[in-house]
């Protein structure tokens, strides 16, 4: 019998990848996302992909969507990756865009969370895999709440980790840096090390499949972002200033 595996945010980008990549090993991947077109397209080219149209930022569809699965299937990685990001203006904050990015990128996850951890393939070392960002370790320019909901985002997975420490459900934190998809080609600034879609797919994979605990890629970015989180606060502070004015 194929491994099962779920991912959120399926219909395009790094979610669309990563279920491509899946399906194409063999495993019977659950895709979950709004656009029931795309995921019908997304369906098309593999026939190992199940599309599952559902709205995660409506937890009363989510809970009863993972009421109804069949308690003798299991899933043996869950990927919970649908997120969004929306730039705000300091001088105006927009309630609305805070709203939508942390229901998505927050609430849907917790949700998510909440409802899958029943149906995990516990005794086969399961992973429960969630993707956030390398967004949250510096402050980037109108990037309040894409930023602070990735860093609520970790913080939940991280903690998540150590509350089920006695059970054998590997809890893997995903923060990728730029990725070239639907969302990232909205952006008008330079994007440093940008990957494809594929290539984070299969990273993703392989560190699943080696049970890591965090997964952050490109490296160069990790690396030079941990670089500038060890510089003094007043110098990190007026360097971000400076690269808002560039």
């Amino acid at each position: 019998m194929s491994k099962i595996c779920l991912i959120t945010g399926a219909s395009s980008g790094l979610g669309r990848a990563t279920a491509l990549h899946y399906a194409s090993k063999g495993w019977q991947v659950y895709a979950i996302a709004r656009s029931s077109d795309k995921l019908a397209e997304l369906a098309n080219e593999n026939t190992n992909i199940k599309p599952i149209s559902l709205d995660l930022t409506d937890s009363v569809a989510v809970a009863s969507w993972f009421a109804a699965w069949p308690a003798e299937q299991k899933i043996d990685v869950a990927i919970l990756n649908a997120g969004n990001c929306e730039y705000v203006e300091a001088t105006a904050l927009d309630l609305a865009a805070f709203e939508r990015t942390f229901a998505l990128n927050v609430q849907a996850v917790v949700a998510c969370t909440r409802y899958l951890l029943p149906h995990l393939h516990t005794g086969s070392r399961p992973t429960l895999a969630i993707v956030s960002s390398m967004a949250h370790f510096f402050p980037f320019t109108r990037s309040q709440a894409y930023g602070a909901s990735k860093a609520a985002t970790s913080y939940f997975t991280d903690t998540m980790r150590v509350d089920l420490s006695d059970t054998d459900i590997n809890i893997c934190l995903i923060e990728p840096g730029f990725i070239d998809t639907p969302l990232t080609q909205k952006n008008d600034f330079d994007m440093p090390f940008l990957m494809a879609p594929a290539d984070a797919a299969k990273r993703i994979y392989d560190g699943i499949a080696n049970t890591k605990s965090r997964l952050r890629f490109p490296r160069r970015l990790s690396f030079s972002l941990k670089l500038l989180g060890l510089l003094p606060y007043n110098l990190r502070n007026k360097l971000a200033i400076k690269m808002k004015v560039q």
